[in-house]
């Protein structure tokens, strides 16, 4: 399945259903409407918070990952970006880690 708008939204609405806002594995905001947009940002308390969001793969497609569905989380687009494609991976002072679980894989927070 080739990522776009169309299958992003659908995931979404797998994990939030409608919800306009949620927040990332690692607590990140995300705006539904921000999808591919780094840029996409609303303000609160006179500060720009940034939640323009996209698709990570839990399992990178370098280490094999697919783009089914069970393999891709929503993640504001910092918190892609830090990830990347790395297995073990460090955002802000959170250490992170992909394992596999019986029938899939998932990140794991590991302090």
């Amino acid at each position: 399945m080739k990522i776009n708008k169309t299958y992003a939204l659908k995931i979404w609405e797998a994990d939030y259903g409608n919800a306009e806002f949620a927040e990332d594995f690692h607590g990140n905001l995300m705006c539904r409407q921000g999808y591919g947009n780094q840029n996409f940002h609303i303000r609160r308390n006179g500060v720009n918070i940034y939640c323009g969001w996209n698709l990570h793969h839990i399992l990178p497609k370098a280490a094999g990952g697919t783009n089914h569905m069970s393999n891709l989380i929503c993640t504001n687009i910092a918190t892609n970006e830090e990830a990347a494609d790395k297995n073990t991976f460090w955002i802000d002072d959170c250490l992170y880690q992909v394992k596999r679980t019986e029938d899939r894989y998932d990140i794991f927070q590991l302090n």
